[in-house]
């Protein structure tokens, strides 16, 4: 590979291009707005291994908003106090008296980031060429194959926080029983813990299929509520009074050819992850990214040798649960 290939693979990958001649192995930086829009995104970003993939950045931005930060920030991990209430008079100044004074005691904690990433070696063996010259281009499937591998692990990190905060309750799908207002129950407690509606109900794929078939089934006896099935996420989340619902439908294998394993199944969470650029926000849950180099994401090495290649993709980021108050869960049976 010659560097001018490389740099017209840089180019239509919407890099960041740090010389005008880039060198094999320098570390170069994907833009983002050309990843989501671009050449990058619209050649590798459909298919992984071989069969048809959902975007899952743009999934896992929805799971738990990013802001981005330093290497090492700090934020607040909130005190349950943001509802206390004067009900006995004391907000009311004496004549010749003073305000009431008080004061906010969120705890001020620090972190950094993870530097993630991956590196797949290509035999040039296993690259389809023309004329035995390697056709252009077969760089990005593999780059945008690492950045999809390395979104899925931190979705799996993001589950198993969530996981292990939640306070969970078992539920019971069934004809005589009402999927949705089950899933209100959820929210409600969410409510109540908190002081707030949740922004975010996440109901896994089986859970999902199991409410349906639930509303479904021949043997119903509260009929007013078969129209339930036929609501998408918007429908029910007005129902439910929640920002948004989002149907988990992510699966994760661990070895190659290793059964596919659901994400959630059963499981439905309710928590509140606020799209907020302020570190101090009252959310359950936010991840932080921090840039590298040339300013964006994500970052691309391309070190190519004489009968293979190494392409290396890494970022820097860290998933936090600032305050656990008010996560809930939900563990479906289905009868």
């Amino acid at each position: 590979m010659k560097d001018n290939h490389l740099l017209h693979f840089l180019r239509a990958t919407g890099a960041s291009i740090v010389s005008e001649t880039p060198v094999s192995g320098q570390i170069t930086v994907a833009n983002s707005a050309m990843n989501y829009g671009g050449a990058f995104h619209q050649t590798i970003s459909n298919y992984v291994s071989g069969f048809p993939s959902d975007d899952e950045t743009a999934s896992l931005e929805a799971l738990c908003p990013s802001t981005q930060t330093n290497d090492f920030f700090r934020f607040l991990k909130a005190d349950d106090e943001a509802y206390l209430t004067e009900t006995d008079g004391s907000d009311i100044r004496a004549r010749g008296g003073v305000f009431k004074r008080v004061q906010y005691k969120g705890t001020t904690a620090i972190d950094e980031t993870q530097q993630k990433g991956l590196t797949m070696r290509v035999d040039h063996k296993d690259l389809v060429k023309n004329n035995g010259v390697i056709v252009p281009g077969w760089e990005n499937n593999y780059a945008m194959e690492l950045r999809k591998r390395l979104v899925r692990a931190d979705k799996y990190r993001f589950f198993t926080l969530i996981d292990a905060a939640a306070t969970n309750v078992a539920i019971t799908y069934s004809s005589g029983t009402n999927p949705d207002g089950l899933l209100r129950a959820m929210v409600q407690l969410t409510r109540t813990a908190t002081g707030r509606l949740p922004t975010h109900v996440v109901i896994g794929n089986a859970s999902w299929q199991g409410r349906i078939d639930a509303y479904e089934a021949a043997a119903r006896v509260n009929v007013g509520s078969v129209n339930h099935s036929d609501y998408d996420e918007a429908a029910l989340a007005r129902y439910l009074r929640a920002e948004k619902v989002i149907i988990e439908e992510g699966m994760r294998q661990l070895v190659k050819g290793g059964a596919k394993v659901d994400d959630l199944g059963l499981i439905n969470y309710s928590y509140s992850a606020a799209a907020s650029k302020i570190i101090g926000d009252p959310s359950n849950a936010f991840r932080a990214w921090s840039p590298v180099k040339g300013g964006g994401e994500w970052a691309v090495s391309i070190q190519e040798h004489d009968v293979y290649t190494d392409i290396t993709v890494w970022h820097e980021s860290k998933l936090v649960i600032p305050q656990t108050t008010g996560i809930r869960k939900t563990t479906v049976t289905l009868a």
